[in-house]
């Protein structure tokens, strides 16, 4: 009992950070950057973005004329060019971390507060490319926003096509990717080691080309988050309806995106004291209501958290087992007990993930027959 509490309740470290956006932690750059992490423009273009020949993966607020606005981890644009060149206007609230993927080559991408147009490739071979700019932080870094159409040049082409198969994951840090970069337990919460990209439902989702939604947030829980007696800050069922995640009036219509199959990985914060009540149970039959009424008919799978070890992730696995019925099924992806060591306060790190990945992987192809 004694680990698992030790593990489940060391991520909380930097609660505050995670709960509330008031602090925000300076990047530690654990990866190489392109030349557009120092590339900004004191005067931007003018130029609005209407998406035409861009592909947008994730929640944004459209309402805003000219500006397709997010906040969720693993928003991204995608997008086609013929040219040797492309760069794109962003405006965020504070610096953030993304990931630009250009011809399968990833680089780090961080932005600063304001609005600037940053260079995503350069000096390439005249030709056709292929380019994914990703956030990969969490909601808490503010609202990053896309004010204008990529810009090349050249010519931009069709976007790339959308991928038949989607995913939705509602989870906790876990899914996030806070950590998941650290080197070891003892470091604390940094956007440079946080990286959803790197996560287990990223990780399946990429391996079955598959679309995924990522609807994470640190410390929060079904019925409580991290360090409550009882819920005070708004709970995943609650964020989990909004495009923008800490913004009330911004509602997430769900018919705008219908995936196959919805993962829940939720309850590591609501057991943060080792128990819960049945207020937890009740709160996840809410929550898996809100999701059977969105998607009829669609496969929903209960994950339990691997940062509950042992007689904890016993526990809430029976809680879950009472949950299951008809196309909503149990899914235990395995523990982090820290046999391949542990990413920042005690979560999972690169090679657990990768793990919990594989897991996952195998039986959504067994399920859905991908």
């Amino acid at each position: 009992m004694k680990k698992t509490l030790l593990i489940i309740s060391a991520f909380s470290l930097l609660l505050s950070s995670c709960i509330n956006n008031s602090e925000r932690s300076k990047p530690s750059h654990a990866s190489a950057t392109t030349k557009a992490d120092s590339t900004t423009a004191s005067s931007i273009i003018s130029n609005t973005f209407t998406g035409t020949n861009s592909r947008l993966i994730g929640r944004f607020d459209r309402s805003s004329n000219g500006q397709a606005k997010f906040t969720w981890p693993g928003s991204a644009i995608e997008f086609r060019f013929k040219g040797s060149e492309a760069s794109l206007n962003i405006a965020s609230q504070a610096q953030t971390r993304f990931i630009v993927t250009v011809d399968g080559q990833t680089n780090n991408l961080w932005t600063e507060a304001g609005n600037h147009r940053y260079t995503l490739a350069s000096n390439m071979a005249n030709g056709e490319h292929n380019i994914r700019l990703t956030r990969v932080n969490e909601s808490t870094a503010g609202v990053t926003s896309f004010i204008s159409d990529p810009q090349t040049d050249g010519i931009l082409l069709a976007p790339p096509q959308t991928p038949q198969r989607r995913l939705l994951v509602i989870g906790d840090s876990i899914t996030a990717g806070y950590g998941v970069e650290g080197k070891n337990a003892t470091c604390h919460y940094t956007q440079g080691t946080s990286n959803q990209q790197l996560t287990y439902a990223a990780l399946a989702a990429n391996a079955l080309s598959a679309d995924l939604h990522a609807i994470a947030w640190s410390g929060i829980g079904a019925w409580r988050s991290y360090g409550e007696k009882a819920p005070t800050h708004p709970t995943i069922l609650i964020r989990s309806t909004r495009t923008l995640a800490d913004d009330s009036n911004s509602i997430w219509n769900p018919s705008q995106y219908i995936p196959d199959a919805i993962l829940i990985n939720i309850g590591t914060n609501d057991y943060w004291e080792g128990s819960v009540t049945d207020d937890y149970r009740f709160a996840m039959s809410k929550l898996v209501a809100k999701v059977t009424t969105d998607y009829p008919g669609k496969p929903v799978y209960l994950i339990v958290s691997p940062m509950l070890t042992n007689k904890i992730h016993d526990a809430q696995k029976q809680v879950l087992a009472t949950l299951a019925k008809d196309k909503i099924k149990v899914l235990d992806l395995g523990q982090n007990n820290g046999s391949e060591g542990f990413g920042c306060d005690y979560h999972p790190n690169a090679i657990t993930h990768a793990r919990l990945g594989e897991v996952l992987e195998k039986n959504l192809k067994a399920d859905l027959q991908w």
